[in-house]
């Protein structure tokens, strides 16, 4: 009996370690092949392409990106994974650009994306137009020292608030001044944020439709700031939410995304789309990737 327990005993011992040899871990090389190194000649047929067709007349499609996360989790947290065809990124984290931002901003002029520095004005809190001068001085800095291709901002609009009207003229002045040839300033929230004076200084809109509940209320926000605050519709985008929702006029839930790109043009022709939250289910086989991919191409079908 001892003889037999004693091999049983052996027996376990050679299996586990054979077992632990087995299931030892070994590093394997893996050798990346991207596009551009598999076929050189086609992959700059394609890149090519896309420059020529955000150089053309389409509708335009922007996104909102929190660029250098507090850890980083995966691919979706960098420029380099978004759709290509995207024509602006507005960077929400601008003012910790990180070396992995800088390395991608080389991938974003390869494909013609414009890449923007966003401002919160809610989030800044500034306590006067003086300490906001300085504080655009050194993202006029940044922006030419990276090389982006403009600014954007955003604030909450408060009827009768003298404080957000000093503000947001103050930005739009020194920002309008410092662009560049071929930079770009937008503004994202509701046009009347913008004095009247200095809304034709801002290149583009965004509208604050992604919280939006039903269609006819959309309708009613676009025609306020066509008709009321005076935006042309040419420079006027919607701004839809990837986890957001509206109902139109049956009162049937729809993809924010998905339905409010076929407003742009039933409510318009509008400039485009603006998206938010891209980054939040970007892996689904139905995720924010393909979403995006498939509202770009509702919008411009033939290019």
């Amino acid at each position: 009996m001892k003889t037999l327990n004693y091999l049983f005993i052996v027996l376990s011992f050679m299996a586990f370690v054979s077992c632990s040899k087995w299931t030892e871990t070994e590093p394997i090389s893996i050798n990346y092949l991207r596009p551009w190194d598999q076929n050189p000649a086609l992959w700059e047929a394609y890149r090519s392409s896309l420059c020529a067709y955000k150089e053309s007349d389409h509708y335009l499609f922007y996104a909102r990106f929190e660029n250098a996360p507090d850890k980083a989790t995966s691919e979706k947290d960098f420029m380099r994974c978004l759709p290509d065809s995207l024509d602006f990124v507005s960077l929400t984290n601008a003012d910790n650009f990180l070396e992995s931002d800088k390395e991608d901003m080389a991938w974003m002029e390869s494909i013609g994306t414009k890449v923007l520095y966003q401002i919160d004005l809610d989030k800044k809190r500034f306590a006067d137009a003086l300490s906001l001068n300085a504080y655009l001085e050194t993202v006029i800095a940044s922006v030419k020292e990276l090389k982006l291709n403009g600014y954007s901002f955003t604030g909450s609009y408060k009827l009768g608030s003298v404080e957000n009207e000093a503000l947001a003229s103050a930005l739009v002045n020194k920002l309008s001044d410092a662009k560049d040839e071929g930079q770009v300033l937008v503004f994202e929230g509701n046009p009347l944020y913008v004095p009247k004076a200095d809304r034709d200084k801002v290149d583009f809109f965004v509208l604050d439709s992604e919280n939006t509940e039903y269609a006819q209320d959309l309708h009613f926000q676009i025609l306020t700031a066509i008709d009321y605050a005076g935006i042309p519709a040419s420079k006027l985008l919607l701004g839809a939410d990837m986890d957001g929702t509206i109902k139109n006029e049956a009162r049937e839930k729809c993809n924010d995304v998905e339905e409010l790109s076929k407003r742009v043009i039933s409510f318009g022709p509008l400039a485009g789309l603006g998206v938010y939250n891209i980054k939040s289910d970007y892996y689904s086989y139905d995720g924010n990737y393909v979403v995006t991919r498939n509202a770009i191409q509702l919008l411009n079908p033939s290019k």
